[in-house]
């Protein structure tokens, strides 16, 4: 099982509600969720400091409230709250984690929506159109976005991301397609309003449990973090990452 796939886990398919009975404490959605955990404590560690002082609400997936949850798709978001709390310290408060409204129909049948095989956010296809802007509504104190399960797939209605006034954001191995070509992931991120994203490293090996290892250079094995300052070098080194213009 290749890094992306461990990091999907936590995502809504009927294939991965299968494997999810497969689950094993030491087995592959161990490592699943400590690569997770890295992958968010990287992002919050940057976004400390860059964000410093500020109040940041998360985006979690809005299954996981579900009372029939399997077990690993809850320990799945924990362990991603858990490297985001790992990495803002006492820099950046999260002042909510927040569960998206879904599209009608979706909660009960996940399959009623076309879901692109080859996104790494299902749930981009699933929220309701205007849930994040109600969230930036019910949540106006909080100006970092930080989401864990990707953009809606039309982006062109969401007012809180065409708002340059509005909340920033930072993603979590996110689908860039849904932004757009590669010159607009750059502008995003020299405008602003994309704080910071990570992606998963191509050919990264699998995740293996150490006690002793150093965070830095694990992060840097399995992750790539992209921002403003550094999104011209990431895309000549790993253009297969992004979209071509």
């Amino acid at each position: 099982m290749n890094l992306r796939n461990l990091l999907l886990v936590g995502f809504v398919s009927v294939a991965l509600a299968v494997s999810l009975l497969w689950w094993r404490r030491d087995g592959p959605q161990a490592e699943a969720f400590e690569a997770r955990t890295l992958a968010t404590r990287g992002l919050a560690e940057h976004l400390a400091k860059t964000f410093s002082g500020h109040r940041a609400l998360v985006i979690s997936n809005p299954y996981t409230q579900q009372g029939n949850l399997p077990r690993t798709m809850r320990a799945m978001e924990e362990a991603g709250l858990h490297g985001l709390k790992q990495g803002f310290g006492t820099k950046v408060t999260i002042a909510v984690v927040a569960f998206p409204e879904l599209k009608p129909g979706v909660r009960e049948n996940p399959r009623s929506v076309f879901i692109d095989p080859e996104t790494t956010t299902p749930l981009s296809y699933l929220v309701a159109e205007d849930a994040f802007d109600k969230l930036a509504r019910q949540h106006a104190e909080c100006d970092l976005f930080v989401s864990l399960i990707g953009l809606p797939v039309n982006l062109q209605p969401v007012q809180c991301w065409q708002d340059p006034a509005g909340p920033k954001f930072a993603l979590l191995l996110p689908d860039l397609r849904i932004i757009g070509n590669s010159a607009a992931i750059r502008a995003a991120l020299r405008s602003g309003k994309l704080a910071a994203f990570v992606l998963a490293r191509p050919g990264a090996p699998e995740t293996k449990r150490a006690a002793d290892r150093d965070f830095d250079a694990e992060f840097a094995k399995r992750f790539v973090l992209v921002t403003p300052e550094n999104v011209d070098e990431a895309m000549q080194v790993f253009p297969q990452l992004f979209p071509a213009n």
